[in-house]
């Protein structure tokens, strides 16, 4: 097994369990949100995430074993996951950015007005460590989201690539 595809393994896993951890969220304030439309919007985007890193194992289960079998249309709904997958990354690293584009004195000032009555106002510099992690954090999942879109494209092409020899192969005899 090559680096890229153990790596593409590694993302798969991981990607399952943050964005299942995700779902879960969003199934749990289903609950609790008067007005559904942003939440079902947001379950459909982590849900196609969910579903992209689904298909990626059994792509992988594929590229592995070439005697499993694929749907005639798995190609090209990879594909299109793939390239919404990327699409999603792309939205988070950009509000990962506006996150930290915001100066720390205007944080404090959302932190404020946001804050409960009556409760404590945590010290200004947990603050701002809080948002500098939080950045940082959801950067790394955008990078691991769009670096499986990447590997999933790379090693579709390749099973693709070699389904085709064989049945080239097959078709000869």
């Amino acid at each position: 097994m090559s680096f890229s595809f153990g790596f593409f393994r590694f993302l798969t896993y991981g990607n399952l369990f943050v964005v299942g951890f995700f779902l879960l969220l969003v199934f749990m304030s289903l609950l609790m949100v008067p007005n559904m439309s942003a939440v079902l919007v947001s379950m459909l985007t982590i849900g196609v995430v969910f579903c992209h890193n689904i298909l990626c194992l059994h792509l992988q289960k594929a590229v592995k074993d070439p005697e499993v079998t694929i749907s005639s249309n798995f190609y090209t709904f990879i594909i299109i996951l793939s390239v919404l997958c990327f699409l999603y990354s792309l939205y988070i690293f950009i509000s990962a950015a506006a996150v930290s584009a915001i100066s720390e004195a205007d944080f404090n000032k959302m932190m404020d007005a946001n804050s409960f009555q009556g409760g404590e106002k945590p010290p200004p510099g947990m603050l701002s460590a809080i948002k500098k992690v939080a950045a940082v954090l959801v950067g790394i999942h955008g990078l691991a989201i769009a670096g499986n879109a990447v590997l999933s494209l790379i090693f579709l092409k390749k099973w693709k690539k070699e389904h085709e020899e064989r049945e080239d192969i097959t078709l000869d005899i």
